[in-house]
């Protein structure tokens, strides 16, 4: 009683759609199982995780998230109260609990009945005999289900706004064929939007390649998004923070960097525009592995070393104004002229050399240190910076 219901939200059954939010990406992730026949969310959160620091909004197609979020209020129930538990069900979950018959708000206005039976009424003893164990045994196996840290961090992503679950139409109790079928449909539905991009995990790539509909390759406009939301989102992927990050530390990094996404972006496309691959080949990921080795990482550890001897340089020149460092100290320490100072005859002649050199030190520190910020890849080292003094916290 009093705990935080874990009900998906409305913005969480939406159907397929960008509600102005900027770049959306449409995920799109194929149900995996554990071997302990629970499903897997290992892939989806790992296209979360880089498309939330991609995108400014991501819609998610996943069935086994669709799945388990649609009974996720089963770790509300309580077998001593199984009238208020079953009756306060939302309609699709009581409909994945195979109420057919009858509408869901009939069922939950007929379990609001029997419950206010008196407590020795046989048609409620009888009905509570039945619904008690069976609410024990769901209870149990929704807690084995949901409150593992892939629900949780599934949940920390859909309650904190940025990504839409679609789930609309889809049912456990479809046939097979139906629910690939939905699968499918959403997907191509997203694909046929302008103003979306789509991110696919190499199974769901590979079953649209194969599926049909699209022998010529994706449309000119929608192959291009694709395949820069894959090398954006695939970029981030190999920041050597990023497998570790929790969705917590990439929530974070996303607010905290937001003013560098759009600039990433636009970095983005000239780098996707010189791959050979289109959004749907099976060389892509390859493509990317490649541009990142030869490419990008090679910049990006310029840039930090640049980033770190400049950093040097400024951190010193704010001690000069607040902790009142001599000249001589400045000097050694941002011209890194560690002989200088001795070899100088006299300490007003030291005095005087060190303004010369220490200003002009600190003036070119501060030049590279802009330099270095505005370079079109300085989003993926924030990022990466981020998420490592956020993972040694």
């Amino acid at each position: 009683m009093g705990k935080k219901s874990r009900r998906p939200s409305r913005r969480n059954r939406h159907t397929l759609k960008s509600n102005g939010f900027g770049l959306t990406v449409t995920v799109g992730a194929s149900p995996r199982m554990k071997s302990s026949g629970q499903p897997a969310l290992d892939n989806e959160l790992r296209l979360l995780r880089s498309s939330l620091l991609y995108a400014d909004h991501v819609n998610l197609v996943a069935p086994s998230a669709a799945w388990m979020r649609t009974f996720s209020p089963l770790l509300d129930t309580d077998p001593e109260d199984p009238w208020r538990t079953i009756a306060d069900l939302p309609a699709e979950t009581l409909k994945r609990l195979g109420v057919e018959e009858v509408t869901p708000r009939q069922f939950s206005a007929a379990m609001r009945v029997l419950g206010a039976r008196p407590v020795d009424d046989p048609l409620r003893q009888q009905a509570e005999a039945l619904w008690r164990p069976a609410i024990i045994k769901i209870r149990q196996q929704a807690v084995e289900v949901f409150d593992s840290a892939e629900a949780l961090e599934l949940d920390m992503a859909l309650d904190a706004g940025f990504v839409t679950l679609i789930s609309d139409g889809s049912r456990l109790e479809d046939s097979t064929a139906e629910q690939v079928n939905w699968f499918r449909d959403r997907l191509t539905q997203a694909l046929a939007d302008p103003s979306s991009s789509v991110l696919l995990d190499q199974v769901t790539t590979e079953f649209l390649r194969e599926a049909g509909g699209y022998a010529d390759g994706l449309p000119a406009v929608a192959d291009n998004r694709s395949r820069r939301t894959a090398v954006g989102a695939g970029l981030v992927e190999r920041l050597p923070t990023f497998p570790d990050a929790p969705m917590s530390h990439i929530l974070e990094a996303r607010e905290e960097l937001g003013e560098g996404r759009a600039a990433y972006r636009e970095a983005v496309k000239e780098l996707a525009s010189k791959l050979q691959s289109s959004a749907l080949d099976e060389t892509l990921p390859s493509e990317i592995d490649e541009l990142w080795h030869d490419a990008v990482r090679p910049k990006l550890e310029d840039l930090r070393k640049s980033a770190t001897a400049t950093r040097v340089g400024s951190e010193t020149a704010k001690r000069l104004f607040t902790e009142g460092y001599g000249l001589p100290t400045l000097l050694v320490a941002v011209a890194n002229f560690t002989d200088l100072a001795a070899a100088l005859p006299t300490p007003a002649a030291a005095a005087a050399a060190a303004v010369r050199v220490a200003a002009a030190g600190a003036q070119e520190a501060f030049r590279a240190r802009a330099t270095v910020r505005r370079h079109d890849l300085v989003y993926l080292l924030d990022v990466n910076t981020k998420l490592s003094k956020k993972t040694a916290r």
